[in-house]
This record gives C-alpha cells, structure tokens and sequence, in this order.
C-alpha cells in the first residue's frame, strides 16, 4: 500500500538541494495517532506496524518520547494493562483531542501530497 523511497546515498541532505536520508521524525507524529485511531496498541505493537505498514524502523526511545510528547499534548492517553504472565504493558489510546490532530495532519499531508503529485507529473513529462 505504501511505496519504499529509494535509499539515498550517505550524507545526502547535507549538501545543498539533496533530499534527506530517511523520513522527517515528524510524520511520526502522524503516523501514531492514525494506528491509534484504528487500535488501542502498546509499544511493541506499535513498533511492529511501523514497520510492517510504513517501513518505518526507528528505536524504541524514538517512540517512546514521541508517546510521551503526544500524551503531553492530551492527543493520547495510556494506563497500565496488568497480565497474568509477564510485565504489565503501557497501553495508548487516541483522544477527542487527538483526532481533532489528526485531522489536521490529514489536511497538511493532502496539501503536501498534492504538491508532490504536481512535482512528479512535470518530472515525468517527456
């Protein structure tokens, strides 16, 4: 459903006009809250559709701090989920506030979409 960028060579965003190696940690944001709308999920969890849905690997501090910033903001909430085995898992859930933030990235990221569309139709013409 999502198409892989091509990798970018070492250094690239360094050297000016060059696009930036990976994805901007921004879109994280958004990319929470949307798998938040769908599922109430826990770290690993969140982890692993990342990964399978975006292609995104980032490290677990990465998320972690950007759950905590998003719980800050009051677009998330989390509790503790007791298991019978194991350690309890902190569990994330979207909030009213979250998905009003949510449709605000859905707006920006259809306004940045469409400009890339306009890029690409002129970068294909022959």
């Amino acid at each position: 459903m999502y198409a892989k960028a091509p990798a970018a060579r070492a250094g690239a965003g360094k050297e000016g006009g060059l696009p930036p190696r990976g994805t901007p940690k921004n879109y994280l944001m958004a990319w929470l809250l949307v798998m938040l709308k769908e599922n109430n999920l826990h770290g690993y969890e969140i982890m692993k559709a990342l990964k399978q849905q975006f292609d995104v690997n980032s490290d677990p501090g990465t998320i972690y701090r950007a759950l905590r910033h998003l719980e800050g903001e009051g677009f998330i909430s989390s509790w503790w989920d007791p298991k019978e085995q194991g350690p309890a898992r902190r569990i994330y859930q979207i909030t009213v506030s979250g998905n009003g933030a949510l449709a605000k990235w859905g707006v920006a990221l259809g306004l940045y979409r469409a400009n890339l569309d306009a890029f690409f139709r002129l970068y294909n013409q022959e």
